[in-house]
């Protein structure tokens, strides 16, 4: 009888540890308000793309509203963006901004992208995606097999995953019509060849009148 009061007191011993496991658990990852903001302010420049929808969770948000959230808030992040130039686009980057805390470290930017980059100096080759042409959409997503990606960047980077407030922006565009000019920050630029990976700006971008 000794010996089964022994063996029941180190089960409920047990279940007391685990229970406060779960409890220490739950309590990291407490929801808490999280936003997504643009990074720029897009009515002070002119875009190949227009940002038509941004998703959490399969929900869609407005832009800079406040949501609940645990640290895993951003997986699954979508923007849907629309070609409103008059050009096929070969090539669309959304940034993901993250500051690092005072003294460690530097501003990190995770990359959200499709097609073929012409600026880095890929091409395109016949498994490339499709150009995306005029009034056509795309889907930028931190996907699930992406995500661990995502966190190692953070950790290299020594950000802490518990991050609040992300700014987002569209980065760059490349053409399909003409590779050595992208789009970058409201600009037109020509890639320099004498300066490998720079870029000189031509004009400021100016959407084409629609008739």
């Amino acid at each position: 009888m000794v010996a089964n009061l022994k063996i029941t007191l180190r089960r409920v011993l047990v279940a007391l540890i685990v229970g406060s496991t779960i409890i220490v658990s739950a309590s990291a990852q407490e929801l808490r308000d999280r936003q997504l903001k643009p990074g720029i302010d897009f009515t002070t420049i002119q875009m190949p793309f227009e940002i038509v929808s941004i998703k959490l969770k399969g929900f869609e948000i407005a832009p800079e509203q406040k949501l609940k959230g645990d640290d895993d808030w951003l997986k699954g992040v979508s923007f849907t963006l629309k070609n409103i130039s008059d050009k096929p686009i070969a090539y669309v980057e959304v940034g993901l901004r993250f500051e690092p805390p005072p003294g460690a470290g530097r501003v990190v930017v995770f990359i959200l992208s499709y097609g073929v980059d012409y600026s880095r100096g890929l091409t395109r080759s016949g498994s490339s995606p499709l150009p995306i042409q005029p009034d056509e959409t795309v889907d930028l997503m931190l996907t699930d097999e992406g995500y661990p990606n995502f966190l190692q960047m953070l950790s290299w980077a020594g950000i802490p995953r518990s991050f609040d407030v992300v700014p987002y922006r569209v980065q760059r565009v490349c053409f399909e019509d003409d590779p050595s000019i992208i789009w970058e920050g409201g600009y037109l630029k020509r890639k320099n060849p004498a300066l490998p990976g720079r870029f000189g700006i031509i004009e400021r971008y100016k959407l084409p009148t629609r008739r």
